[in-house]
């Protein structure tokens, strides 16, 4: 078994760049062929992914977080090697998903040993300036300032740093008419934000889309409508259990292709990357991806 380990040392406040001598030795001990590929830039996981893949390596293990994750998995669009997820990012959710304990990352690690695989879906997001793809969570409206804020917040790590970003957001944020068309069938609804899930949760645990699944071929939106401050305040802390989707302003949609457009300019963001503007396309891709799980 073959293993290109791409590791981002400064994720989870440099959590990940302690943990890259700790890997390299574990996986010498299980006698695991492996290389270790740090990535010194935003593009360069992506990169190193993909390189991997042509050379035939069996499996990209992503040390990191949830970023680490979807530049890999850009990076492995078409090719028949698997994902690993070694977690040592602030959130970890899509490691969360798998199975894995991101108080563990060697655990994860260990698994390379005798890995376990099996398909999850993705999903392919066109937008006016490209195509690109995600595996987790993707959002429009006061989701994607939040990601511009978060991204360029550095004092405070990990969820902290999300409930700020939204907080921040929330005192000059406007709601706006989203156009969304779910299968050909089109809805116009005032809204604060569009999320796309084909997993449940990002930003540290908020369970935007509770009952999102990787692998059912279909994709979830959690709609919110416009709200008051107050109001939005008074309901945010229900996401981190699920419990907003009994809220009112709230919609839960299913699909398999969605189109969102906006009556004024928005960004959409998936996995915490920037993925372009609206409007977007984006569309379930089922079981394109392999990853590694537990047994």
């Amino acid at each position: 078994m073959s293993v290109a380990v791409i590791a981002n040392p400064t994720s989870g406040r440099g959590k990940a760049g302690k943990l890259i001598p700790r890997v390299g030795t574990l996986l010498r001990s299980m006698d695991v062929e492996h290389t270790m590929e740090i990535s010194g830039g935003p593009e360069e996981p992506e990169r190193l992914a993909r390189e991997a893949a042509e050379r035939g390596i069996q499996i990209v293990a992503a040390l990191g977080g949830d970023g680490q994750v979807g530049l890999c998995v850009n990076g492995l669009i078409g090719s028949d090697t698997a994902l690993a997820v070694i977690p040592a990012g602030s959130g970890n959710d899509f490691a969360k998903h798998l199975g894995l304990d991101p108080k563990d990352p060697l655990a994860a690690a260990r698994l390379l040993a005798k890995p376990s695989t099996k398909a999850i879906d993705l999903v392919r997001v066109r937008t006016p300036e490209r195509e690109r793809y995600f595996v987790n969570v993707a959002g429009a409206g006061f989701d994607s300032e939040v990601n511009v804020l978060a991204n360029r917040t550095r004092f405070v790590k990990g969820t902290a740093k999300y409930v700020y970003s939204v907080f921040v957001t929330l005192v000059r944020f406007k709601a706006g008419e989203f156009r969304i068309r779910l299968d050909g069938q089109e809805r116009v609804l005032p809204a604060m934000m569009v999320t796309v899930g084909n997993g449940s949760s990002y930003g540290g645990g908020m369970r935007v889309c509770p009952d999102a699944s990787l692998e059912d071929g279909v994709l979830d939106v959690c709609v919110l409508g416009k709200v008051s401050k107050f109001e939005f305040v008074k309901t945010f802390p229900k996401v981190f259990k699920g419990r907003h989707v009994d809220h009112p302003a709230v919609t839960m949609l299913r699909a398999k292709e969605i189109e969102i457009a906006a009556d004024r300019p928005f960004q959409l963001f998936g996995d915490g990357e920037h993925m372009g503007s609206l409007p977007a396309t984006l569309s379930v891709v089922p079981g394109a991806l392999k990853v590694v799980e537990p047994a």
